[in-house]
């Protein structure tokens, strides 16, 4: 099994094909809610991808402004993408543009049915969309099956850079920053303060760790938490305006990273680590254990080559 194709096994996720068509797409019954003045949110499962749930896993935000909705995230399938574009066009007046936050495919295999406006990325994450399409889809094919019926990957194929942007009318700031994967972006209202911050917050949720870098997505939640925002759309859970995404993500990568350095240190074998289970503070979190045991299996060797005993002098 390709690198690519374990990166989604152990929480990462994305699609590329024309996958194989069945008869009809299913219907998620997707509900957004206004959590701020002309913010909605649809809030997805606070699990992993199931044939059950069909990939619905994944916070979406549509921003209205003058000229139609902003899509931030557009979910796993066509099915969702073509849900969320009806909401914006019954609703807020149609569409006027995507971003997609990072290339974990539940924020962008839904790209296709809004992709007849603009779909806006970081150029790393279009990049990183564009490598590793082939490998997830065929994956994220085996795990949904027909949940997944007329999907096609469409990568952004506009940038998004650091600063300011008005986008319909609306004023924006864009955030680039890093952690959960090499290039992650977080998004500021001006007009309400709420944060849209993709997959570096995550809330009664358990982070999805193949990608992450712990120094660097700490680093990034600090960035974040001193924008005050008054309130955030996290990648996953849900909406709140106290900050605690925040914090429960930063205590729960600084767990996790201290519990996998400590198995390493004590020798363990990444099959001990895994029957250790999470640390009991966050087991009950939605996707644990199984957030957990991806964690072992794609973070664990970092701790293991930390923990070698250093051979020879300086």
């Amino acid at each position: 099994m390709s690198l690519s194709r374990r990166a989604l096994l152990a929480g990462a996720a994305v699609l590329t094909l024309p996958l194989p068509i069945f008869a009809q797409p299913r219907r998620y019954g997707l509900q957004p809610i206004e959590v701020a003045d002309g913010i909605w949110m649809i809030e997805g499962r606070r699990e992993v991808f199931t044939r059950e749930n069909g990939g619905d896993i994944v916070n979406v935000a549509l921003l209205a402004t003058d000229q139609g909705a902003l899509v931030v995230d557009s979910g796993s399938t066509a099915a969702m993408g073509a849900e969320i574009r009806a909401f914006a066009d019954q609703r807020l007046g149609g569409l006027v543009a995507t971003i997609n936050t990072h290339h974990h495919p539940d924020h962008w295999f839904g790209n296709a049915p809004l992709a007849d406006r603009p779909v806006l990325a970081l150029a790393a994450t279009s990049a990183t969309c564009r490598e590793y399409a082939q490998d997830y889809a065929e994956t994220l094919y085996a795990i949904l099956g027909s949940w997944i019926s007329g999907t096609r990957t469409m990568p952004a194929t506009g940038e998004v850079e650091a600063g300011p942007r008005a986008i319909g009318g609306r004023t924006l700031r864009m955030i680039p920053l890093a952690g959960h994967t090499a290039a992650d972006l977080a998004i500021l209202d001006e007009a309400t303060g709420v944060l849209v911050a993709g997959d570096l917050v995550f809330l009664d949720r358990a982070p999805s760790l193949p990608d992450a870098d712990f120094a660097t997505w700490l680093a990034a939640l600090d960035r974040l938490e001193g924008l005050g925002p008054a309130g955030v759309v996290p990648g996953h859970g849900r909406f709140h305006r106290a900050g605690e995404g925040i914090a429960q993500t930063r205590a729960y990568l600084r767990a996790t990273r201290d519990r996998l350095a400590m198995a390493a240190d004590l020798g363990l074998t990444p099959i001990e680590a895994m029957a250790a289970g999470p640390v009991p503070e966050f087991a009950g979190l939605g996707a644990n254990p199984e957030e957990y045991l991806r964690s072992v299996v794609r973070r664990f060797g970092d701790h293991e080559t930390l923990a070698l005993p250093v051979v020879g002098g300086a």
